[in-house]
């Protein structure tokens, strides 16, 4: 059975840990995401490709003898997911997943509000669980840009949802500390890291978990004396008060953002907010089809003209250099 997937093991159904343990190891090892719907079969992401988990091992593009779960079975799964304490997971649930064990399983059903806000979820239709993995050496590029002539460079790692940013990032950290920097990650929902006690290999990475990002990094600053800070998911603007207050402190962070293109992120404004405060020196494009793989390196200069996002954005396929603009 594949590491990360026998880790599930007591969260799934039996029959649906039978199927997985039936991968061969170079098949067990390309799954990424785990959907399971109510009634319906259980498809498996596979190297970017969709496949139906048939129930007599292995994967299949057919839908012929898959697994399916029941809508109590599903609900089972969810417990065991909160580890049968809903009220320790409110917050998390409150914003729609669960982690587990480095692995996030974002929730769909029916919606509970109190007071306009969401507050759980009733009658679960669907949950997807991310299966977090270790690619060693899939950051080396990525580290060539973050760390030049020996400065470290503020980054933005940006791709759609799915594309490996956590996982690069992942290893960019134990890249840099293997470089014998001192690396801060502020890992809100023990994604980058892992839980305790089942770590990923972030070498001598500092590693602050289960905290907001704004707090984890006000934290890191003042305790931790960082040479450089890694977050996860860039966000509200506390957030990004958060990382400016790095700025002002001299250290650089990187940090990942969902957006395809330079013109998405441009017009995401806790981004431009970042950007006419020069408390970012790089954006990173990911290409999204192969894990560690990158379409576009941009210098960052004043881009407050929203046309300059837009040219930079068709120059995207000069993947040899840095494309500098203004």
């Amino acid at each position: 059975m594949d590491a990360q997937l026998g880790q599930l093991e007591g969260v799934l159904p039996l029959r649906v840990m039978a199927a997985l343990g039936a991968l061969t190891p170079d098949r067990a090892f390309g799954v990424t995401e785990l959907r399971l719907r109510a009634d319906l079969p259980v498809t498996v992401t596979h190297r970017g490709e969709v496949f139906y988990l048939s129930s007599v091992g292995g994967l299949t593009p057919i839908c012929d003898r898959p697994v399916t779960l029941s809508a109590g079975e599903l609900e089972a799964v969810f417990h065991a997911l909160c580890r049968d304490s809903l009220y320790a997971r409110a917050e998390e649930i409150a914003n729609g997943f669960v982690t587990y064990r480095g692995c996030r399983a974002g929730l769909c059903g029916e919606a509970v509000r109190e007071a306009g806000r969401v507050v759980g979820f009733r009658r679960l239709s669907a949950i997807n669980l991310r299966i977090a993995r270790e690619h060693k050496g899939v950051a080396k590029e990525l580290l060539s840009h973050v760390l030049e002539d020996g400065a470290l460079r503020a980054t933005l790692l940006a791709a759609p949802p799915g594309c490996g940013k956590t996982t690069m990032l992942r290893d960019l950290c134990r890249l840099l500390s293997l470089r014998r920097y001192r690396v801060a990650v502020i890992d809100e929902r023990s994604e980058i890291a892992g839980e305790p006690g089942r770590r990923f290999d972030l070498a001598a990475t500092d590693v602050l978990s289960g905290l907001p990002k704004a707090v984890g990094m006000e934290m890191a600053l003042r305790t931790l004396a960082p040479q450089v800070m890694v977050i996860d998911e860039l966000g509200d603007e506390q957030e990004v008060q958060g990382l400016l207050n790095c700025l002002n402190a001299g250290v650089p962070v990187v940090a990942s953002c969902h957006a395809a293109t330079l013109e998405q992120l441009g017009r995401r404004p806790q981004v431009r907010r970042l950007l006419k405060a020069g408390a970012l020196e790089r954006v990173v494009l990911l290409e999204g089809e192969r894990l560690g793989e990158i379409q576009a390196v941009y210098e960052v200069g004043d881009v407050d003209d929203q046309a300059a996002w837009r040219g930079a954005d068709r120059a995207r396929e000069r993947r040899s250099g840095l494309l500098e603009f203004a």
